[in-house]
């Protein structure tokens, strides 16, 4: 990121991204999205691979590129709580409603398909946006996604299991189908989960038989800290111990056999390398997007490694040939908007369903709400809205009104899902103070703080507003451009997912407003007691374009 000279414009306000996400995967890297085979390796060979762009290949391209192959095994995983894109910015690409659309065209074409996931369905909620229950209720409905897909089975994922192994159990007995299956080799089945755990399952996909199995890193699985970890650490072993016997099974029972491997990439090349019976291994990714292009060759072409990306941006897809095991070729599909089909059970699943669930759960109204400190340390000053900063400040609350900021709610009640007002992580960015204790929590109640305000950046204002000239007050909300670089500021809105292309140098213009006021009305110098009843006009300014 280019850094710029902040100093002519030093004390400016400064507002934050009017953006959140329910699952926003933006395709922002700066890397040529390729279209065609990998070069050097010509379309159906085993280990080719063609990327589609954003827009996607034609779907008689795909299937070229997997060697016209009249049955498909599609590898997910590392979808981490990303359902859909949110559509705040161009370019995002992957969800769940893609990829319903991507199955579609490949069964209206007559190809059979196996579907299998590395698991990590949704976000650690310590690190979640929407807290734990929006991460749980995610989590719940992904699980759906995979059995409306009618996936084939699901890796066992540490990740997963940070809503609570009793929880994240308990969720997936409830929402797995016949046929879907957790699939590990070196767990045990917990006491009462039996019939959804296997060590190894197998796809029939038309004449073709698709052995799959799994392995979690120990390591990984003690270091949760929950008390119920204890379900899957009593038939704990290691991956040395378990993958023998499992694939010797495979290999007398399928054509071909996969192993996933919820572990480090440096553990599934490991494996991969000390058991070549396996044809495909896939791993975790060390990136967002898939980098390699082509499947990682191993076993002297015998074995394929691969990544799927994160945040369910791609789809992995290989070509199976009755009779030719040796013969994978795979293509790295990017879920872009040639997949915008009607995807109508799905859009029904994540967009309708899953929302009335945050709806009905109170997400956004029950958010864990934490003091707000400023920088300097001062603590107890509350949210009050940039209805009570005009009375001094009125040409900037005029800057202010006039920006896209000053609308953030507004395009969240107009936007064309249904329900995303109920959405946590779409709100922490389109309101003011949320997740604090003073700061947003419905319409109803904190009206006043539509909008991404003042006080987001700045910090609560209820002191300074009854005691302007005091210096301590004042201090503890001055924000420099330079204090906002500094501390990402705006980056906590103005992410990858959100706003990719996200400068300070081109940013932080728009929204310069040092000299508008001046101060010299002895009765700016009094202070007020803040009104926190009603809200700014939604229609009070059109917002700039």
């Amino acid at each position: 990121m280019r850094r710029i000279d902040f100093r002519p414009w030093a004390g400016l306000v400064l507002s934050m991204a009017v953006l959140g996400y329910v699952g926003c995967t933006s395709n922002s890297s700066s890397r040529p999205e390729p279209g065609a085979p990998a070069a050097g390796k010509p379309a159906g060979t085993a280990g080719s691979s063609a990327t589609a762009d954003t827009s996607g290949p034609s779907d008689s391209k795909l299937l070229a590129n997997l060697g016209n192959a009249s049955a498909v095994l599609v590898v997910s995983g590392e979808m981490n709580g990303y359902l859909e894109p949110c559509g705040c910015t161009e370019g995002q690409v992957g969800g769940l409603i893609r990829r319903y659309d991507f199955f579609e065209r490949l069964h209206r074409q007559g190809v059979k398909t196996a579907q299998i996931d590395l698991g990590s369905l949704t976000k650690d909620p310590a690190a979640a946006r929407g807290g734990f229950e929006q991460a749980k209720i995610k989590f719940d409905h992904a699980i759906k996604a995979l059995k409306l897909l009618d996936y084939n089975a699901i890796a066992l994922s540490p990740e997963d299991m940070k809503v609570g192994v009793s929880e994240a159990l308990g969720l997936f007995l409830n929402s797995l189908g016949e046929k879907a299956r957790i699939v590990v080799a070196n767990v045990d089945a917990p006491a009462g989960f039996e019939p959804m755990f296997a060590k190894s399952v197998i796809a029939s996909v038309g004449p073709v038989k698709v052995g799959v199995t799994a392995v979690v890193d120990p390591a990984v699985i003690e270091a949760l800290n929950d008390p119920d970890k204890n379900l899957l650490t009593a038939g704990l072993k290691r991956p040395n111990d378990a993958i023998p016997a499992v694939l010797n099974d495979l290999e007398s029972k399928s054509d071909y056999q996969v192993l996933m491997v919820q572990g480090p990439p440096a553990m599934a090349r490991s494996l991969a390398g000390a058991y070549p019976g396996f044809d495909i291994v896939v791993a975790r990714s060390e990136y967002d997007d898939v980098l390699k292009q082509e499947a990682e060759l191993l076993n002297e072409g015998k074995t394929q490694l691969i990544q799927v990306g994160r945040k369910g941006k791609f789809l992995g897809v290989f070509g199976l040939h009755p009779g030719d095991a040796k013969r994978l070729p795979y293509v790295a599909v990017n879920l872009g908007t040639r997949y915008d089909g009607p995807g109508t059970p799905m859009k029904q699943l994540i967009q309708d369903d899953y929302r009335t669930a945050l709806r009905e759960t109170q997400v956004v109204e029950n958010i864990p709400r934490r003091a707000y400190i400023s920088a300097s340390g001062t603590t107890g000053a509350t949210f009050v809205g940039a209805e009570n900063c005009k009375k001094c400040h009125r040409e900037t609350y005029k800057k202010w009104l006039s920006t896209p900021h000053a609308h953030a709610y507004e395009s969240l009640v107009k936007d064309r899902k249904p329900g995303v007002i109920f959405d946590a992580e779409c709100v922490t960015c389109h309101t003011t103070g949320f997740e604090y204790e003073t700061g947003w929590v419905s319409e109803k109640k904190t009206p006043y703080l539509m909008g991404n305000q003042c006080e987001n950046c700045h910090g609560p204002a209820s002191k300074h507003v009854a005691d302007p000239d005091n210096r301590e007050f004042r201090a503890a909300l001055n924000l420099t451009p330079e204090k906002a670089e500094k501390n990402r500021v705006c980056l906590g809105c103005h992410d990858l997912d959100n706003s990719p292309h996200f400068e300070m140098v081109s940013y932080y213009p728009k929204i310069a407003h040092k000299g508008l006021d001046d101060y010299q009305d002895p009765k700016l110098h009094k202070g007020i007691t803040p009104k926190l009843a009603g809200s700014r006009a939604r229609d009070a300014a059109p917002a700039a374009k």
